[in-house]
C-alpha cells in the first residue's frame, strides 16, 4: 500500500493498473472459454484491487480504466487487440437474479468497503486508533470532527461517507443501559435521532452531548432537570411536550449494555455485502426469459453463458455483424447456402439445415409442435412440451441447450473449417 501519496491522482494508482495488467499477462484468452473468463474475472481480478479500495475512495479514472481492462479480458481482448463487447458493462454488472452475470461494479464496491470504516467508528470508540483520530480531529457532541483541509484525505472521506442518507438510514442503536448512546445525536428512538427530529431544542439545550443514561439520571419527565435550556417560547414548550411524551414509552435495560445495528442484516451485524447490494441494486432487465431458468446447475457453464447472449440476441451472427460493420452487405446470408440472412431466429429454428434438428428432436421426445418465430419462445415452449412436471422440465431445458450449442458449434465448422459434421440431411 502505498504510503504518503495522494489518492485522488491518477498516478497513485499505477502500481493497481500495472499488477491487473501483469496478472492478465500471463493468461491467453483466446485458449479460455466465456465461463473460464467469467470466473477468473469474478474470483481473481476482481479481488486485487480490493485491499486499495477497502482504504481508499478511487477517482472515477481510475475505476474506468479497471472495468476497462475487466471488459476487454471478459471478451477476449487484450492490450493491442480489443473485440467487440457485445453487452454493456453495466449488464454484465447486474445480479444473476435480474439478469446480469454478478460482476461487481468497482465504484459501488469502493464505497461499501470504506462503509466498512464508518461502521467502526460507531463500534469500536474504545480502540486506539479511534482514540487517536479523538486526539488529532476533536470530537463534536460525541462524533468526531470531519478536520477540514487539514485532515487527511483519508479521513475526509470517511467522515463525508458516515454522514451520507445511505448510511444513517440503516444505522440504529438498541438501548440497554444507556450508558454509551447519545441522547440527541443517536438514532436510538424512532427512525430518525432526536437532533434531528426536534432540533431547535437540541439548539437550545443545555446539556447537547449527554448519554442516554445521564439524561434518564438528571429525569426527563415534565420538570425534570435534563430540561435546561438557554430559553424556550411557548410554541416550542410544545415540541417538548411531545418529546416528554415519546420518552414515557422508553424503558431501559441496566444489565446490558447498548448495541449498533445494520438494520440490511439480519444478524444486525454490517457486512460489507448488504451494503453493496443496496448501492448496486437495479431493476431487472428485460431478459425475454425466465432469468431463474437459465443458470442451470446441470449445463455448462461455457454454454449456460452462451444461451445467455442468445438469448439477448448478441451473438455474432452474421446480421449482427452486418450491423457493427464487421462484414459486408454481400456477405451476410446463411452458412448452408438457403439464400436467407443468417439471423439468431433463423438460424438456430428455421434454417433448411440447421432448423431439423428440431423435428428429430420432437420426434425423439414423442411431441408435435410448431416452432414459433423467437428464440426466447422457442426455449419456452420447449421446456414445457413434456408438461408442467419440474425434473422433466429441467431435462428438456439440458436438451435445448445442447441442440443449440451443436447448432452454433456445427455453423461454425463450416464457416471457419469447410467440414460439415451434422449426419442428418434436411430431409430428417
Amino acid at each position: 500500500m502505498p504510503i504518503g501519496g495522494n489518492p485522488r491522482r491518477l498516478s497513485f494508482w499505477e502500481p493497481l493498473l500495472n499488477r491487473i495488467k501483469s496478472r492478465l499477462s500471463g493468461w491467453s484468452s483466446k485458449h479460455l472459454s466465456f465461463g473460464g473468463r467469467l470466473i477468473l474475472l469474478k474470483s481473481v481480478l476482481s479481488s486485487l484491487p480490493v485491499y486499495a479500495l477497502s482504504f481508499f475512495k478511487a477517482p472515477t479514472g481510475i475505476i474506468s480504466s479497471i472495468e476497462s481492462l475487466f471488459n476487454c479480458f471478459f471478451w477476449g481482448g487484450s492490450a493491442d487487440h480489443r473485440k467487440i463487447s457485445w453487452v454493456d458493462w453495466t449488464s454484465i454488472c447486474r445480479s444473476k437474479e435480474v439478469g446480469g452475470l454478478g460482476v461487481r461494479r468497482i465504484r459501488e464496491f469502493n464505497v461499501a468497503l470504506l462503509g466498512k470504516w464508518c461502521w467502526r467508528l460507531l463500534e469500536e470508540r474504545d480502540s486506539l486508533w479511534f482514540r487517536v483520530l479523538s486526539a488529532r480531529y476533536d470530537t463534536d457532541e460525541g462524533r468526531l470532527r470531519g478536520g477540514g483541509r487539514e485532515a487527511s484525505e483519508w479521513w475526509r472521506v470517511v467522515h463525508s461517507l458516515s454522514r451520507e442518507n445511505w448510511f444513517g438510514d440503516h444505522v440504529s442503536r438498541r438501548v440497554g443501559n444507556g450508558r454509551t448512546t447519545l441522547f440527541w445525536s443517536d438514532v436510538w428512538c424512532g427512525r430518525v435521532s432526536f437532533r434531528v427530529r426536534f432540533n431547535r431544542l437540541f439548539e437550545l439545550s443545555v446539556f447537547k452531548g449527554e448519554s442516554v443514561l445521564a439524561m434518564s439520571q438528571l429525569g426527563w419527565g415534565e420538570g425534570g432537570e435534563a430540561w435546561r435550556w438557554r430559553r424556550l417560547f411557548v410554541w416550542e414548550e410544545e415540541m417538548m411536550g411531545e418529546l416528554i411524551l415519546l420518552l414515557a414509552n422508553v424503558t431501559m435495560q441496566v444489565n446490558k449494555e447498548d448495541k449498533w445495528l445494520w438494520t440490511l442484516e439480519n444478524s444486525n451485524t454490517f457486512i460489507v455485502r448488504s451494503l453493496y447490494n443496496f448501492l448496486a441494486i437495479q431493476p431487472q432487465v428485460g431478459l425475454p426469459v425466465d432469468v431463474s431458468s437459465i443458470w442451470h446447475k446441470d449445463v455448462p457453464l461455457k454454454v449456460v453463458l452462451f444461451g445467455w447472449r442468445l438469448f439477448r440476441d448478441r451473438l455474432p451472427t452474421k446480421d449482427n455483424l452486418l450491423r457493427r460493420s464487421v462484414i459486408d452487405h454481400d456477405s451476410r446470408m446463411c452458412v448452408a447456402g438457403c439464400d436467407l440472412v443468417e439471423s439468431s431466429s433463423h438460424l438456430f429454428l428455421h434454417c433448411n439445415t440447421f432448423g431439423t434438428v428440431w423435428h428429430l428432436i420432437y420426434r425423439w421426445i414423442g411431441v408435435s409442435v410448431i416452432n414459433p418465430f423467437y428464440v426466447p419462445d422457442h426455449f419456452h415452449q420447449f421446456g414445457f412440451s413434456g408438461g408442467i412436471g419440474r425434473k422433466r422440465r429441467s431435462i428438456l431445458q439440458v436438451i435445448w441447450y445442447a441442440a443449440v450449442w451443436e447448432i452454433w458449434k456445427e455453423r461454425n465448422n463450416r464457416l471457419f473449417k469447410g467440414k460439415e459434421l451434422m449426419p442428418h440431411s434436411s430431409g430428417g
